[in-house]
């Protein structure tokens, strides 16, 4: 299977390293960035580097996967429908919250259009083989054709997948953030906080992580409501009084943002304890 990739960022990078590895060809590279195009070209085997959009991606390929920004996605899309792609090709895009609807006018039937969502956080590009693709969900969305091949790209990562509805891409996609750069926003605060009171960040990071481990070994386990534990789950209005005098004199510009998440997790305790009292603390957070 011949596999062009479009856009050499972040995640295309991953992409073109660990499809190399799972044993496909790269058959074309496409960037703006010549330099770093012909570098990742140079290190997985491809010869048919662009920097730009070019006939030569699409001849030939099996499949072409779309690595841009959401914001991009269309400009590129359209750029794409000045060139012959064959009728058989396998057209995806790596966006979590656009469907494959947005590769639609390139002359491929719907069947063979999808949406190829790593469930992963790739902070960084790597010029080798990172393992982010590896071991973990694709959130995959699209015609039937084009599900089946990615299904068998997807087991060949050793990886596994889930199917989305295209109504449901928004939905899905603002459960993947919450899951990922929410966690990131608290530590964020935590990191502010500390460092406030002479505590490193790596200091932070050291004594919070048993914390954070423990947390993710409990949800796994026990899901989100099960896991609460803390102030919330105790109904201690006066320690919520303090946080929040806290933040009222040193952070007002987040009272709001712990004051929604105290709610959504007082909200999470109440559904595991029906005998939880609520009344003092949404005095404090709200309802």
């Amino acid at each position: 299977m011949r596999i062009s990739i479009i856009g050499t960022g972040n995640v295309g990078t991953a992409f073109a390293f660990e499809l190399r590895r799972a044993g496909y060809k790269i058959h074309a590279l496409a960037d703006t960035s010549t330099k770093v195009v012909r570098k990742i070209g140079k290190l997985t085997g491809c010869t048919n580097v662009y920097g730009g959009i070019q006939q030569g991606c699409f001849d030939k390929a099996d499949v072409v996967i779309y690595a841009v920004k959401d914001e991009d996605i269309r400009q590129v899309v359209k750029e794409s429908r000045r060139f012959y792609i064959p009728p058989d090709a396998v057209l995806a895009h790596t966006s979590g919250a656009l469907t494959a609807s947005v590769l639609s006018g390139t002359g491929i039937k719907k069947s063979n259009l999808a949406s190829f969502h790593p469930i992963q956080t790739i902070p960084f590009k790597n010029f080798r083989n990172s393992g982010f693709l590896k071991n973990i969900y694709f959130g995959i969305e699209g015609g039937s054709a084009a599900l089946a091949v990615l299904k068998i790209i997807i087991k060949k990562l050793k990886s596994d997948f889930i199917i989305i509805p295209s109504k449901s891409k928004p939905e899905y996609h603002l459960s993947c953030v919450l899951a990922s750069n929410f966690i990131l926003a608290n530590f964020y605060l935590s990191e502010l906080i500390s460092k406030s009171i002479g505590i490193s960040a790596d200091k932070l990071f050291a004594s919070q992580e048993p914390l954070i481990r423990t947390t993710l070994e409990n949800l796994k386990k026990r899901g989100a409501a099960g896991s609460i534990t803390g102030p919330i789950a105790r109904g201690d209005a006066k320690t919520i009084k303090v946080h929040l005098d806290v933040m009222h004199r040193k952070y007002p510009e987040f009272v709001e943002y712990y004051r929604s998440a105290s709610r959504a997790l007082m909200k999470a305790a109440h559904a595991r304890n029906k005998k939880l009292d609520t009344e003092k603390l949404k005095k404090l957070i709200g309802k």
